[in-house]
Parts: structure tokens; sequence; C-alpha cells
């Protein structure tokens, strides 16, 4: 038994003596000083379901991914890609983006291009009478940390088969849906974070927006709740998650979210 002990030791250390060899005949090291701050990153989330601006766009687990590159070496301009795809392989999402940020105030344009339920989804298509993308003007503004209130206001700029509707002169225009976020963050800085938002939406023109299933609605209330946020902390990692609670009383729908920020 001892004997079969020592030769177990000596061909453990012998194949770690080799493995360390390989690793530093294969790899050059680089400190960290030599590592620069890079403009390319990217991020993925699992989320149970995937809610926007109080619509239920999938109903079921979502893995998203954000693709972002800085466009200076500020940071301030971003450009990339948002998607998403859920487990049952109904959902299929991809965005295209550029945005500017700067201190508290971010201004946004973003493609949106959802091919939920589309038989042959056409990603170049932008013909008004039969796209299905979205230009989507995104502006948001939080005031200083001593009153941290966040304003967004969102508009549909262009919109083919979602977001349209027949005037009197029997052709379609726009209905240019336009989305309006409180937000304040009630508990911040500690274990457990919470920050509670309401969100109403109006057409610009039409008799009714993108937020609503009713047939006929100037304003809504469509997204009203509460976001509780904390990290947890596995190994030397902190892996932040989240619930949300929302409301849409428009739809008459409520639901709860949780998600995780894998990287």
């Amino acid at each position: 038994m001892k004997k079969a002990l020592i030769v177990a030791v000596i061909l453990l250390t012998g194949i770690t003596g080799y493995a360390q060899k390989k690793a530093v005949s294969d790899t050059i090291e680089t400190s960290n000083q030599e590592v620069k701050k890079s403009r390319l990153d990217f991020n993925v989330n699992l989320r149970t379901s995937h809610l926007w601006r109080g619509l239920v766009i999938n109903d079921g687990m979502t893995a998203t991914g954000y693709i972002h590159y800085a466009l200076d070496k500020n940071q301030h301009f971003t450009t990339g890609f948002w998607g998403g795809a859920g487990f049952n392989g109904e959902y299929t999402e991809i965005n295209y983006f550029i945005q500017y940020q700067k201190n508290n105030l971010s201004i946004g344009l973003w493609d949106l291009f959802n091919t939920t339920g589309i038989e042959k989804p056409e990603v170049f298509n932008y013909d008004k009478n039969s796209t299905t993308h979205l230009i989507d003007l995104r502006t948001s503004y939080r005031f200083p940390a001593a009153f941290p209130l966040r304003i967004e206001a969102d508009v549909l700029l262009y919109s083919g088969l979602n977001d349209r509707e027949l005037n009197r002169g029997n052709y379609y225009r726009s209905r240019n849906s336009t989305y309006l976020e409180l937000s304040y963050p009630i508990i911040r800085e500690q274990r457990v974070n919470l920050n509670l938002f309401m969100g109403a939406a109006f057409p610009i023109t039409g008799g009714k927006h993108l937020y609503t299933s009713k047939v006929e609605s100037d304003f809504d209330i469509v997204n009203a709740g509460m976001t509780v946020t904390k990290n947890i902390e596995i190994f030397a990692y902190q892996l932040p998650v989240s619930a949300t609670a929302m409301w849409n009383p428009a739809n008459k729908i409520a639901r709860i979210q949780l998600d995780v920020g894998l990287f």
C-alpha cells in the first residue's frame, strides 16, 4: 500500500511539472499593466421571460446577448447589437443601435427586428407597407445623486406592419407610439436595492398606440412595478440577479421576471 502511494505521488508530481513547463512554453505572460481597456465588450443574461415597456415579448425562458463597441476613446458613443432567443424556439429578435451617453444623459437610435411568428422574415426589408422593423428613438436622463429620478422618453419614428393604421386618405401612416417612464431608486447602495417605475404610452398620430390591446386608446398606464436587485457571491465572483414585478393596467396583465447577468 505504501509503495503504491509513493508511486502515485511520483507520477502526479511528474505530470504536474510537465503541465507547468508546457503552459510556460505555450503561453506568453502579460502583466496587468499591459492589458488595455477594450472598446469591445459583450454581456449575456438569462431571464424567465422577456418584458418590454409593459409588453410580454416572450413568456418563457429567454437568453439575451448584448454586443457593444465604443466609437471614441471616452466611450461616449457606442454601437452594436442586442438580441434574444426563447428556449422554446418561438421567440427570436435582433436589434441594431447607435447610442450617445455622457454623465446622466443618453440618446440612442435603435432598429428593432423581432421575427417571432414570421414565416419568412426579411431582415433587409424596410418597405413601409411590409416591413416588421421598428425604428426607435430612445432618450433618458437621471438627475444628480441627491435626487436620482430617471426620466425616459421613447418614440417609434418608423414602422411598417406593427405600428401603423389607415388614415382618411386610405393609406398607411405610422402612429409614432410614444412611451414615457419615471423611475426612482427607493433603496440604493445596499445589499438589496429597490427601484420603482411607472410608464405611460400614447400615439402621436392615430387612434391607439403599440403598447395596448385596446381597439382605441389615446393614453394608458402600461408599465408599473418594482425591481429588486442584489449580487450573489459565488467564490470570488459577484453574480448580479434581479426580480421584477410588473403590472400593465391597460392590458390587465401582471408578471414576475427573474433575471441573472452571467457576465
